[in-house]
Formats: C-alpha cells, sequence, structure tokens
C-alpha cells in the first residue's frame, strides 16, 4: 500500500511539472532561416531594449524598424518598408513571407540565440537585396 502511494504521488509530481513548463518563449535575439529554396537566408536581430528589429538577407541589411507586442504571442513589426504581424510559436519560432523568396511560401525562422546578431552592410549589392521585399 505504501509503494502504491509513493507511485501515484510520483506519477502527480511528474504530471504537473511536465504540464506546468509550458513556456511561452519570449521575441528577443537572433532568428534564422534555413536555405529557402532560391537559397536565400532570412535572419531578423531582435533588440528588447529598445523594441527595435534589423532583417537581413544573406547578411545584408534589407530592413529596420520597430515592434510591439499585441498578444502573448503574436507581435506587430513596423518599418518605411513594410508591416507585418508575427505569431511566436512555442518552439520559439515564427514565420513570413516575402513574395519574392521561396515562392511566396512561408519561411520559418528559429531562433539561434537570445542576444541579437548584427552584420555588416559594407556589400556592393544591397540595395539588391532591399529590392526583395517590394
Amino acid at each position: 500500500m505504501k509503494k502504491i502511494a509513493i507511485m501515484l504521488l510520483l506519477i502527480i509530481s511528474f504530471l504537473i511539472v511536465g504540464c506546468s513548463s509550458n513556456i511561452q518563449p519570449i521575441l528577443q535575439g537572433t532568428y534564422q532561416s534555413d536555405f529557402d529554396k532560391d537559397g536565400y537566408i532570412v535572419q531578423f536581430a531582435i533588440q528588447t531594449d529598445d523594441n527595435s528589429f534589423v532583417e537581413y538577407i544573406d547578411n545584408r541589411e534589407v530592413d529596420r524598424g520597430t515592434y510591439e507586442q499585441k498578444q502573448a504571442n503574436v507581435y506587430k513589426l513596423k518599418s518605411d518598408k513594410q508591416n507585418f504581424e508575427i505569431t511566436l510559436n512555442n518552439k520559439n519560432a515564427f514565420e513570413i513571407i516575402i513574395n519574392q523568396l521561396n515562392n511566396g511560401n512561408p519561411i520559418q525562422l528559429i531562433n539561434i540565440d537570445d542576444t541579437p546578431t548584427y552584420s555588416s552592410t559594407d556589400f556592393d549589392d544591397v540595395e539588391a537585396y532591399k529590392d526583395l521585399l517590394n
């Protein structure tokens, strides 16, 4: 009887701990995609200090702006070039659509670091990459 009671307490404890660990991640740091169908990689650097973001395609800065949290896991990103919403999932990832990349299909960006990573934009073809957002 004592063993059954201990076993039940252990099972209940595991269930409580397992169910309570469903914590929603926070939008912060560096998010990166895999190569899309066209061979591009999209990155976002999210800075929580001033609610800003920088968007890169193949390490070329193509956009920057601010964001605000609308709901628990929904964020609105605003810049001079575009305004859009993202929904952060439990795996600390989100999807975006850039019509000129990945055949217009969603591109998944996964958090690769909690610290935002910024790239140098000293490239000769930055304008061509910015045109991908149009």
